[in-house]
């Protein structure tokens, strides 16, 4: 999946949502509760079933047609699914650089108002993260709709599908520790690591991605492997 390697994000945007008047997203709007989840916080298959039921009925799924026709609205909507992916990566993106901000911050003066900052966006992390897991098992439903159809756009969206599933690899190891209840606390010991270590790595934020991505199981690939 390809997205802008940095957008221009801010706090005040971080709740925000996909979609206009003219284009509906994928996501529902108010996230899935735990009641709609397996025990590992992924969506149930039939909840992803009902998402899917009803963006076809709704029409953002699109139906059959006239092969111009239909084929224009597929790409309209893979088109649709990549701006929506990339609106919810690139806030993913930014919470990250503040998480990781926040925690070096912490290592090297631990007061409460670090420890707060570190909370707030270890939140808004997790939450990110959850949404970006539950669009793309949306995505994977939408693209398996849309290889059952007739269409001349199969090696595109077989294409597009390996790329969303790639990237969920990622955001699956980046869960496991953010999700952990010793999410800061590795961070942490992270951190006095790259301290050790500074000799070896320069000492700026692009430094730290690098180790941590070597030592932390890739928490932060998507911001490393974006950094242009």
């Amino acid at each position: 999946m390809t997205c802008p390697a940095k957008t221009a994000i801010t706090d005040s945007e971080l709740g925000q949502t996909f979609g206009s008047s003219t284009v509906h997203g994928l996501l529902p709007s108010s996230p899935n509760g735990a009641s709609d989840r397996e025990s590992n916080g992924m969506l149930k298959k039939s909840i992803v079933q009902q998402i899917i039921t009803s963006l076809k009925g709704s029409g953002v799924i699109p139906s059959p047609g006239k092969d111009n026709i239909f084929h224009k609205k597929q790409t309209e909507l893979l088109k649709n699914i990549q701006d929506e992916y990339c609106f919810y990566d690139a806030r993913y993106k930014y919470v990250l650089e503040k998480l990781l901000q926040g925690v070096q911050a912490g290592y090297v003066n631990n007061t409460a108002d670090t420890q707060s900052t570190v909370q707030k966006y270890l939140k808004f992390t997790q939450a990110l993260n959850q949404r970006l897991n539950d669009l793309i098992q949306i995505i994977n439903g939408v693209t398996d709709d849309m290889l059952s159809s007739t269409t001349n756009l199969d090696a595109e969206i077989k294409a597009f599908d390996k790329k969303i599933n790639d990237e969920q690899k990622k955001l699956m190891t980046q869960n496991n520790i953010i999700s952990s209840n010793q999410a800061v606390t590795k961070l942490n010991k992270e951190l006095v690591k790259f301290t050790e270590q500074k000799g070896k790595y320069t000492n700026n934020l692009l430094g730290l991605y690098s180790f941590l991505n070597i030592v932390a199981l890739g928490l932060l690939v998507y911001v490393y492997k974006s950094a242009p």
